[in-house]
């Protein structure tokens, strides 16, 4: 087996939380994202990293200063998670009545809501890493977040 196929094999081994990220674009129109590769990186000043290919629709659209947000999502929402990373069906992104399409678009009912500014982009082959400065957060008290792992929602 390659370097990649094991490397692969052994991301399979961790657990995921499972968000989607959402902005708009200059035009004013909503972009959404599914997206695992979300990290916190500081509470001084709050701050997240999160990583999106280069071929995304909503990469071109994330440009310093900026602003976006994660919505983790609870366990029934596995549904939009595929829809948001499905090409195929970027037209049904914003069809769930739970999305607030009024600012930054978010989720009112996802598990929380993190808004953030980007403050840096860094090109890393593929990918670009994004390091957004946490604005506001809002969350639900119980907690039931949609997880991945082994190519499987747990």
């Amino acid at each position: 087996m390659s370097i990649q196929d094991n490397f692969r094999l052994a991301m399979r081994r961790y657990i995921y939380s499972v968000s989607i990220m959402s902005n708009k674009d200059s035009n004013d129109n909503p972009n959404a994202i599914t997206v695992s590769s979300v990290t916190s990186i500081s509470m001084e000043p709050p701050s997240l990293l999160i990583c999106i290919n280069k071929s995304a629709k909503i990469h071109d659209s994330i440009l310093l200063g900026s602003h976006f947000c994660i919505n983790l999502l609870t366990k029934d929402q596995n549904e939009l998670s595929n829809i948001c990373s499905d090409d195929q069906r970027h037209d049904q992104r914003f069809l769930d009545e739970n999305w607030d399409l009024d600012s930054v678009p978010f989720l009112t009912n996802a598990q929380a809501n993190i808004f953030c500014s980007v403050d840096k982009l860094t090109d890393y082959h593929t990918h670009t890493i994004i390091v957004g400065l946490v604005e506001k957060a809002n969350f639900k008290k119980s907690i039931s977040t949609l997880t991945y792992v082994d190519g499987k929602y747990r």
